[in-house]
């Protein structure tokens, strides 16, 4: 099977107890934890995430005896696992949005468990992932208690399971839009530059438009409240006509297999942020990573479908003005001591217009995307190679509650119910776009992956008779609501399988 799904009937909570022990003991945990097998009886995740790597046929003659070993053909005794989640961002505008948001650790730790199994003492088993610029990486691992699950696992014996956080700096950003900046140790196995060069997905949009302007939200020499701005952005110097460069942790490089376990969102830039966007994690900064460019498409950019109204643009650029007049540091001491008394409004409830690449005429993000899924299935320390896969590869997407509206940081949860996994990217996505009542062939990031150079991210095209349930497929479908600038162009209504 490509891909399998469990869908919970009833509204499920997470479990709360770090380290999120089994619910119950299983024979194949004698091997990790010999005599002694702790066990948290209210987590129902472990047992669903578990029962899903059965489905997929993992290990399947021995499923359900001491030996099984669910990841034993994907990864072997002494080589490296990568799980990497979806870690985002450490506050939302309301108390529980953080959970809303990122990939649980409770999905986190079965898979853990079954690298470790397969790694043995000889192997590493790393937690990594490269958040926004402006997480505080260490508030958010203790808030959702997966920094003292690794802990309490490490202390339980494993110490060749590690916590990393991919980003060499971490900035904060003002009200008025002044940053500070401050180090970060980074991965300690260092990086490597891999250039895409003429495999990369935005070859084609070169050789039609030529030389393009790139721009990313992590570059604060460009001043994205002027619509009208042309000036050249910061992640042109990574790339350029046949150039396209991005900063790999080498610790993903030095991976034997990926687990991919994404968060079941939608997304301003792409429409849907699963398996496939989950890879903009891999990459070390922002600078390196092209999200949208300047102007309309009539102009050649796709930042927005019109230039936004210059009322609309003013206020804006008063409010910030405003916050610099008081000081950014104020500005956000007085907002704090508001928000203890009149709730914040959720981006959804508040008039904007599309700004920044925000609509589904993005035609960037989907690029960049590809191109890391490239350099996940293909690259090295010594560059790109596209003649075989370098690591195996195995996806599971938390959508226990998921997110919609103005997601993927500020959106509304979803009481999905839903956990899906998939031997390939392309099987993931395709699958949880339609459980969440959209088109995945609306989606630009799968439908571009029809390029002969995604061919190993899988068939781009996905058969029901590749799929596995637990719960009849139609009757699993949710109703995510979409962000604002792709409102009417990814729902799908009809009960039918879209590639039927």
């Amino acid at each position: 099977m490509r891909a399998s799904y469990h869908k919970f009937i009833d509204i499920v909570q997470y479990p709360v107890n770090s380290p999120f022990d089994p619910g119950q003991l299983y024979p194949e945990m004698n091997h990790l934890y010999p005599g002694n097998v702790p066990f948290q009886s209210t987590n129902v995740i472990y047992d669903s995430v578990r029962n899903l790597l059965a489905s997929l046929g993992l290990d399947k003659e021995r499923f359900e005896t001491p030996d099984w070993n669910p990841l034993g053909e994907l990864v072997g005794e002494g080589q490296n696992v990568l799980i990497k989640p979806n870690l985002v961002l450490h506050t939302h505008l309301k108390k529980q949005g953080v959970f809303w948001m990122v990939s649980h650790p409770a999905a986190i730790r079965v898979m853990v468990d079954y690298a470790l199994l397969a790694v043995g003492p000889q192997g590493r088993v790393t937690v990594g992932d490269t958040p926004l610029e402006n997480c505080d990486f260490d508030n958010l691992t203790d808030r959702i208690g997966l920094r003292s699950m690794i802990q309490i696992l490490t202390n339980r014996g494993f110490s060749n399971l590690e916590l990393v956080d991919f980003r060499t700096y971490q900035t904060t950003q003002y009200p008025d839009s002044s940053i500070k900046q401050q180090s970060l140790p980074g991965d300690s196995r260092g990086y490597t530059e891999i250039n895409v060069a003429e495999h990369s997905l935005f070859q084609d949009l070169e050789m039609r438009g030529g030389e393009q302007n790139y721009y990313t939200l992590g570059d604060h020499t460009v001043d994205h409240l002027n619509p009208k701005t042309r000036q050249r952005g910061l992640s042109n110097q990574y790339h350029s006509k046949g150039r396209h460069v991005y900063r790999i942790p080498n610790t993903v490089l030095d991976a034997d297999l990926v687990v991919d376990i994404a968060k079941l969102k939608t997304h301003k830039f792409s429409g849907v942020t699963l398996c496939l966007k989950n890879m903009i994690g891999i990459c070390q900064g922002k600078e390196f990573l092209p999200h949208r460019r300047p102007g309309t498409p009539g102009e050649g950019g796709d930042s927005f479908p019109y230039l936004p109204s210059t009322t609309y643009v003013r206020n804006l650029r008063l409010k910030r003005s405003l916050f610099s007049l008081l000081g950014g540091k104020n500005v956000a001491v007085i907002r704090s001591w508001i928000r203890r008394v009149i709730p914040a409004k959720l981006p959804h409830e508040i008039h904007t217009e599309p700004l920044y690449g925000d609509w589904h005429g993005n035609d960037t993000i989907w690029r960049t995307t590809l191109d890391l899924n490239l350099i996940l299935f293909h690259g090295t320390r010594d560059g790109l190679d596209l003649n075989r896969p370098q690591r195996t590869f195995l996806g599971l997407i938390d959508g226990v509650i998921g997110m919609d509206h103005e997601a993927p940081m500020t959106g509304l949860p979803v009481d999905s119910g839903l956990l899906i996994a998939a031997r390939d990217p392309l099987a993931a996505d395709n699958l949880a776009t339609y459980l969440m009542g959209f088109d995945p062939r609306k989606i630009p990031t799968i439908a571009g992956a029809v390029a002969p150079q995604c061919r190993f991210l899988g068939n781009v095209e996905l058969s029901r008779d590749d799929i596995v349930g637990n719960h009849p497929l139609f009757e699993s479908r949710c109703k995510f609501v979409p962000t604002k600038g792709w409102l009417g162009c990814l729902e799908f209504p009809e009960l039918k399988w879209p590639y039927d």
